[in-house]
């Protein structure tokens, strides 16, 4: 294992720590909405977990060890949202906007790590994982615009 990663090994990283954390927040967020949205988090949460296993394969073989997410962070934020469920009546619309500002953020992880030599090395990978992001950013976005809707 070599001390020093390479670019697209850092990226690659990166975006695992990224993904990782999104797996994290959507079970987190599980808990505080009502179960048909519980489901969408589940389900996305699986496909997640499936991705995060295929990125670390890929740094395992490049010689390197996965990154995992500060838990310190984590919980501080996860914290916050379990409060502002706590005070907020309808805390459902507020969980979908964190979560589709999340993904927006994976995707530009995502994005710079397309700009390295994973490219051509992983670009099977990446594809999969950029259509994850956007078919999730998508289903966010409508079940928002649905609670959205209700409220009004």
């Amino acid at each position: 294992m070599n001390i020093f990663r390479t670019d697209g090994q850092a990226a690659l990283n990166s975006l695992i720590k990224a993904a990782r954390e999104t797996l994290d927040h959507y079970r987190d967020a599980i808990e505080l909405v009502e179960e048909n949205h519980a489901q969408l988090f589940r389900e996305i949460s699986q496909q997640r977990h499936n991705f995060i296993h295929r990125f670390e394969d890929a740094v395992r073989a490049s010689g390197s060890l996965p990154a995992v997410p500060d838990p310190d962070k984590e919980a501080g934020e996860m914290l916050i949202h379990h409060v502002a469920a706590l005070i907020k009546t309808d805390y459902a619309p507020d969980i979908f906007e964190q979560r589709i500002d999340s993904e927006k953020n994976l995707a530009n992880d995502l994005a710079e790590a397309k700009d390295t030599e994973l490219k051509t090395s992983h670009a099977n990978l990446l594809s999969d994982f950029e259509h994850h992001i956007v078919d999730t950013i998508k289903r966010l976005q409508h079940e928002h615009e649905k609670l959205v809707a209700q409220a009004e």
